[in-house]
């Protein structure tokens, strides 16, 4: 557990991740117009937890740049314990903002007990496809400036299909390009659960999609390895 450690040391060492993950969410739920009746409260924090994810996983990408890994893989330490504690440190700061925005959001709106725990649960497996998105996307580039180049459109398009629009009001053409991207399949999971007051079934699909996502991602990032 010794890389988990380091990690979360250097995931919390910086004040840009302890601003984005937590005084900017926590400063998004004092904003009482942003989760009235037709808000886009939901939305934005789920695009935050989607934004945090990538310096979060840079750790990886900072390690592999300056040869870290491969001196770390000299040692007694396989390929899989690197990876999978390094990506459960990147989760655990996102998993600790998730708690906050619950807590505070359900004490300070009065939201049922149901859907705080579902809408938990969906923020949690978006964190994961957030995760598991970055950790791809800093495998599939070696250049670091590229990578932020091409993340910059990637996270615009992102935010405009699920986070700024409703996917209820995409034209069908366009709600089918909107797909592919893991904040259509949140913001509609979301959706159901502020329809319904809580679970319902049309909640489970879009939470299975996030699901595949992550599996997908991880797989790649995987195979990719972590040179």
């Amino acid at each position: 557990m010794t890389i988990l450690r380091f990690s979360l040391k250097r995931i919390f060492q910086s004040p840009a991740n302890i601003i984005v993950g937590f005084i900017l969410p926590t400063g998004l739920l004092l904003l009482t117009g942003m989760w009235d009746e037709g808000g886009r409260g939901f939305y934005f924090i789920a695009m935050i937890l989607m934004i945090a994810a990538f310096p979060y996983t840079n750790i990886m990408l900072v390690d592999r740049k300056e040869k870290t890994v491969q001196r770390i893989m000299s040692t007694p330490t396989t390929t899989f314990q690197y990876l999978s504690q390094n990506l459960a440190a990147c989760m655990v700061p996102l998993l600790l903002q998730i708690i906050l925005v619950c807590v505070l959001g359900g004490i300070r709106y009065e939201w049922s007990l149901e859907f705080t725990l579902f809408l938990g649960l969906a923020y949690v497996l978006f964190a994961a496809t957030g995760i598991a998105f970055a950790f791809a996307w800093n495998c599939l580039f070696k250049n670091e400036s590229m990578s932020l180049s091409v993340l910059i459109t990637v996270l615009l398009f992102s935010a405009v299909f699920g986070i700024f629009m409703s996917p209820s009001v995409f034209p069908d053409a366009i709600r089918i390009a909107a797909m592919i991207f893991p904040t259509y399949w949140v913001s509609t999971g979301v959706e159901e659960l502020l329809y319904h007051g809580g679970f319902s079934i049309e909640f489970l699909m879009p939470m299975g999609v996030l699901a595949l996502f992550t599996a997908i991602f991880l797989l790649y990032g995987s195979k990719r390895g972590a040179y």
